[in-house]
């Protein structure tokens, strides 16, 4: 299993490096071990690193192999499409490809068609969310309704989630870039019409919501990891 130092790590520019509170708590972290394991990192108490900064670490560093790496960009679309009620057949067909073409079993030009409907699929659904939220604003702010803030707050993070695993699982079509980009769909927030409709009061929510969905990721890619 591969394995990284501190300083290695260091090299990567993690956020924490930015402060002196932030550097301080990496090095007394990173020192407790010679080198470090994906599973060793993923393992580290969530009070100490979140979900979120284990799931940079681990794939930033280059701990995980590539084949894994896409499997968990597919394991995170399928979590992801189960909070949308009747998902597009095209992000399911896009997951579906992005395996057959870790098998060999479909070219990069069938992968590539695959993402093109996908990627147009995301479109689809946002605009009709950006129509849907700006509706939900409106009702919000004439009637101070709290559950329905609540409500959007809840479609919103479950629209960010599936819009990522919509473009995690589709995109890519070489190998070495074929992950990088893989990644780089799944860790990137969607900036969507309807994200951006959203109140701050739904924040809070949407924030608990996306903390839950690293830490469920956290856990398939360990799974993983371990298989």
């Amino acid at each position: 299993m591969k394995s990284i130092s501190l300083e290695e790590f260091k090299g990567f520019r993690p956020c924490w490096l930015e402060t002196t509170a932030g550097a301080r708590r990496l090095e007394e972290i990173g020192s407790r071990k010679k080198r470090w394991t994906a599973v060793d990192i993923l393992d580290l108490p969530e009070s100490e690193v979140s979900a979120e900064d284990k799931i940079w670490a681990v794939t930033k560093a280059g701990l995980i192999e590539e084949e894994k790496l896409h499997e968990f960009a597919c394991r995170c679309a399928e979590e992801a499409l189960k909070l949308v009620k009747d998902p597009d057949p095209r992000s399911v067909a896009a997951i579906e490809a992005k395996r057959k073409w870790l098998k060999g079993e479909i070219s990069d030009e069938e992968l590539a068609a695959a993402s093109d409907a996908a990627r147009a699929a995301a479109w689809d659904v946002a605009s009709a969310a950006a129509r849907d939220a700006a509706r939900a604003a409106a009702r919000a702010a004439a009637s101070a309704a709290a559950s329905a803030a609540a409500r959007d707050a809840a479609w919103a993070a479950a629209w960010d989630a599936a819009r990522d695993a919509a473009w995690a699982a589709a995109r890519a079509a070489a190998s070495a870039a074929a992950s990088a980009a893989a990644w780089a769909a799944v860790w990137a927030a969607a900036r969507d019409a309807a994200r951006a409709a959203a109140w701050a009061a739904r924040d809070a929510a949407r924030d608990a919501a996306r903390a839950a969905t690293r830490k469920k990721q956290v856990a398939i890619l360990r799974e993983l990891i371990i298989d």
